[in-house]
């Protein structure tokens, strides 16, 4: 369980940016309608959303954390996030406030209301398959809704590396099951990881629908005819 908000907190604005799209709205799980913050062993900060479906993590190297907490973002705080990323942004506490500052220390925003959420947030460990099972491409099926948070990440990690057109994805299975997780990769943000829950649907029999066959083999029996003649 999270414990009380901390004042020493510092986190990478432009990072959040990444996992913001994974926070649910409006969820009964209100612990899901949040982030979650939590130090690395190895400094930093493990930042994780979820929606229940979809998750989103990155390790903040130059985040200050000095124990797990479930933080509440308002509209304008995520709006604040994601704009002015040549300022070097910043989500710091003032007073008892969650805020967003700039490169000099100005305040840009500042959050109303308490800013942590008591509750036990999943563990991102258990949910991010091990290493190990873990094969390139993408299997089973996917809702558009799960595959949105993922978009919109590559989209603003594109952004932030000044790649703007290239919002490249890369897919992993696990263990070759249709039935598993996808994990999420951005080339452009290596200290990002995306997990996908499929859903069940009826799964189609065949790579292309019956048409794109019958031309194939039209295709197939004029080049015989040529040959022959």
């Amino acid at each position: 369980m999270t414990t009380n908000i901390h004042v020493k907190l510092r986190l990478t604005a432009k990072l959040l940016t990444l996992v913001l799209p994974f926070m649910a709205k409006s969820d009964v799980r209100y612990y899901l309608n949040g982030i979650n913050v939590r130090p690395h062993k190895d400094g930093g900060a493990i930042i994780t959303a979820t929606n229940g479906h979809a998750l989103g993590a990155v390790h903040d190297r130059h985040a200050v954390c000095e124990h797990e907490v479930i933080l509440r973002f308002d509209a304008r705080m995520q709006q604040a996030c994601a704009v002015g990323l040549a300022d070097e942004r910043e989500v710091v506490m003032i007073g008892d406030r969650l805020a967003i500052i700039d490169k000099t220390g100005q305040e840009v925003y500042i959050q109303a209301g308490k800013p942590d959420i008591e509750g036990n947030f999943p563990r991102y460990e258990r949910v991010i398959p091990k290493i190990e099972t873990l094969q390139p491409g993408l299997l089973g099926t996917y809702s558009a809704s799960v595959l949105a948070p993922a978009e919109k990440a590559a989209l603003a990690a594109a952004k932030q590396s000044g790649r703007t057109i290239y919002s490249g994805m890369q897919f992993f299975n696990v263990n070759g099951d249709p039935n598993g997780s996808a994990v999420i990769r951005l080339p452009v943000e290596p200290n990002f990881v995306g997990v996908l829950m499929p859903m069940r649907d009826d799964v189609l029999k065949s790579a292309t629908p019956a048409w794109v066959a019958d031309l194939h083999a039209a295709d197939a029996a004029a080049n015989q005819a040529r040959s022959a003649a």
